[in-house]
């Protein structure tokens, strides 16, 4: 783990801080000396959070998927830019073919084009503090299942786009990291969980891939930080996924395909086709826990 004090004077800008692995690794941070600058949509959790933490933090409300002053923001307030966790992200369970209109746009456009702005926005800090740039990929940018096609997409571009970055940003003295998680206990995973496609798909998965608690991803992120890691996973069976995606991917797909429980759940998806059902057109599967 860190060194206690080694954030201490550090600013770190966090994309998605309104919840999940966003507002946890806040939380961390800031509790290690760091200054933080909170980005996201729900200026009400973020406000909770500020007066839990009370000084070094500052919020922002805004859209990733826009291009806003938010750096400048973070600047005028702490001075500089040293760490940038590009996090924000969104999940609404559908088929690509009975998607609601929009969706898979809004998906796009929030996990893809909302961490291009964010990169762009920041590595001319990140240059001048020889910073630090942390990515959010996915285990669905490793293995590609139902339900998720955009979402896999967007996260496979990510990495994609993450890993042409740190080549071009190393000789600036900016490290890049992208950071892999499969099932973390957040309201994204949880609210997708809600969802009876889901509820049916979930029965098709080994336990081992049972979402951790989320103080696993957040230990992987401080570390990564840390260590300017190039790239990190939690858990870590996830190794064997990235050493073996090429062999993982079909095998996954015919297992899938042959389980007459993927035949119902597409059956679930099919009834619901342009609708979100209960999904939040802007938050995606996470708003559901907000409804419990």
């Amino acid at each position: 783990m860190m060194d206690a004090g080694s954030m201490q004077g550090k600013c770190v800008l966090i994309t998605g801080a309104a919840r999940g692995i966003g507002e946890a690794t806040a939380r961390r941070l800031h509790g290690l000396g760091a200054s933080v600058a909170l980005v996201g949509l729900e200026l009400d959790l973020m406000v909770a959070i500020i007066a839990d933490l009370g000084e070094r933090v500052v919020c922002i409300e805004a859209d990733v998927s826009q291009k806003s002053q938010v750096v400048e923001a973070t600047v005028e307030e702490f001075g500089a830019i040293d760490v940038v966790i590009a996090n924000a992200g969104i999940y609404t369970v559908s088929t690509i073919l009975d998607a609601p209109a929009g969706a898979i746009e809004r998906t796009l456009n929030v996990n893809l084009f909302g961490v291009l702005y964010t990169i762009q926005a920041t590595l001319p800090y990140l240059i001048k503090s020889r910073g630090y740039l942390l990515t959010i990929a996915s285990m669905a940018a490793l293995v590609n299942g139902g339900f998720m096609g955009a979402y896999a997409a967007s996260k496979t571009a990510v990495e994609a786009m993450t890993n042409s970055l740190r080549i071009e940003m190393k000789s600036k003295g900016v490290d890049v990291g992208c950071a892999y998680f499969a099932a973390i206990d957040t309201d994204l995973v949880r609210g997708g969980q809600k969802h009876p496609a889901m509820q049916i798909m979930q029965s098709m998965y080994p336990k081992f891939m049972a979402a951790v608690p989320l103080s696993n991803a957040i230990d992987g992120i401080e570390k990564a930080i840390n260590k300017r890691s190039s790239r990190m996973w939690v858990p870590g069976w996830l190794a064997i996924f990235i050493a073996l995606r090429g062999i993982i991917q079909p095998l996954m797909e015919r297992a899938t395909m042959r389980d007459e429980r993927f035949l119902e759940a597409l059956t679930v998806s099919e009834r619901e086709s342009g609708k979100l059902l209960g999904q939040d057109p802007e938050l995606g599967v996470a708003a559901l826990t907000s409804k419990e």
